[in-house]
């Protein structure tokens, strides 16, 4: 896939809320020059991307991220209210014009849906389009940030989807398939199919400016709950938590990463490559706990000894794993190791809670199970975590990540997330 035509959501996102930064001081400016002070620039600009973010603002798959929406309204008056109360709370949080709140209206609803045009038009995604061959429509989803290389006619998407799969309905060429839902059988055909496929399908209600302005704005179309306040939720307290922690204990990651360095030759972070959402690969990092030259010990360790290499098969791990450094040692017992990945949640690849990411020759073991795992983002921690790691069996882990997958709520997170730091502390089952 060209890098060039590949858009991520946080890349996307971020583009804009700089847009949204730089609207507001410019407001500020122009329309309360009386004040000397910023201060209520970060206050409102953070408020206002949190209000947007749980209304929604964030997660339309063309990135309306404002407009003519209930969800703009939303967050407009749920950022006034809000500021409004920190204004009493705290002195320091200066009061803002009538006027500055026309204009953030006027901005939000009417100025910032043509600068996400813009930015779309030169960041796009490249996509599988099913239509009716209609080429007009075609060209309007350039505008919307998608370059359609591949157009399909809707009645001939499944079996373009049943040659383009692996066996267990993994779609290589593409992230996202845009569907043309105009007629409205067709939602619910495709949410129908969508079950067995890892693939994000968005489907486009109406073509046309207007649509884009002032809706039905294009969707997820899904079988299964994808996005709902409950998981935005999820993913602020990932970006919360992750980032006070790299904050917090960035001296304790540099100091690890020099014993690291001085304990054994070879780099400080080992890039594991597993797979996350939609069964794409990503690299989960981790401090390496590893000789350089672990795969050849392995290699010839299990060729040497059949006891061992029935343990390896049977769980992937060694409970004296020879490949492993002294520090290394150490840092799996306290499961230190594992702290890089807070820059994955950041990232938006992983989660702090969820199903553990396999490599790809575990998928087997999950064929008997629904591979819903695969439909949420992995985790750092997760039911496995807590219930005893690597003293469970396979069978085990199989079930309670699923388990985790299908009854998943935003409450058992909260508790998953309690239940780690005991977990770790007893070092059960950690090696």
């Amino acid at each position: 896939m060209s890098s060039a035509l590949r858009r991520t959501d946080e890349a996307v996102i971020a583009i804009e809320l700089l847009f949204l930064l730089f609207g507001i001081t410019l407001l500020r400016v122009l329309l309360s020059p009386g004040s000397r002070s910023l201060t209520s620039v970060l206050v409102l600009w953070v408020i206002l991307v949190t209000t947007s973010y749980l209304a929604g603002e964030f997660e339309s798959p063309v990135r309306c991220s404002f407009g003519l929406t209930i969800r703009t309204q939303a967050s407009f008056a749920l950022s006034y209210v809000a500021y409004s109360g920190m204004h009493v709370v705290w002195p320091w949080c200066e009061i803002l014009s009538v006027r500055f709140w026309l204009g953030l209206w006027f901005y939000l609803t009417v100025l910032a849906p043509f600068l996400g045009i813009a930015v779309r038009r030169l960041v796009r995604q490249r996509v599988l389009l099913a239509t009716d061959l209609n080429r007009d429509k075609v060209a309007m989803m350039r505008w919307w940030g998608y370059e359609c290389e591949e157009v399909v006619p809707i009645t001939g998407l499944v079996d373009w989807l049943q040659k383009n799969v692996d066996q267990y309905g993994w779609v290589e060429l593409y992230n996202t398939i845009v569907v043309d839902i105009t007629d409205y059988r067709t939602e619910y055909a495709v949410a129908g199919i969508s079950r067995d496929y890892f693939v994000d399908f968005v489907g486009v209600p109406a073509f046309g400016m207007a649509g884009y302005l002032f809706g039905p704005h294009p969707r997820h179309v899904t079988s299964y709950p994808l996005h709902n306040v409950a998981r935005r939720l999820k993913r602020m307290i990932d970006l919360v938590l992750s980032g006070v922690f790299i904050v917090l204990f960035g001296p304790l990651l540099l100091l690890l990463a020099v014993v690291i360095k001085l304990d054994s030759r070879g780099p400080v972070f080992y890039r594991h490559r597993r797979l996350g959402r939609n069964m794409r690969e990503l690299n989960v990092l981790k401090f390496r706990t590893m000789h350089r030259d672990a795969d050849r010990r392995l290699k010839q360790l299990l060729e040497s000894d059949p006891k061992l290499k029935r343990e390896f098969e049977a769980t992937f791990k060694l409970k004296r794993d020879p490949r492993v450094t002294r520090v290394g040692r150490v840092l799996r017992k306290l499961s230190i190791d594992e702290l890089p990945q807070f820059f994955n949640i950041v990232g938006g690849q992983m989660s702090l809670v969820g199903p553990r990411p396999i490599v790809k020759e575990e998928v087997k073991y999950y064929e008997d199970y629904s591979l819903m795992l695969f439909r949420v983002p992995p985790g750092a921690t997760g039911l496995w975590q807590v219930s005893g790691r690597s003293e469970t069996s396979y069978a085990q882990r199989v079930e309670l990540d699923t388990r985790y997958a299908l009854e998943w709520s935003l409450w058992g997170d909260v508790k998953i997330i309690f239940k780690t730091v005991p977990a770790i502390l007893k070092r059960r089952g950690a090696y």
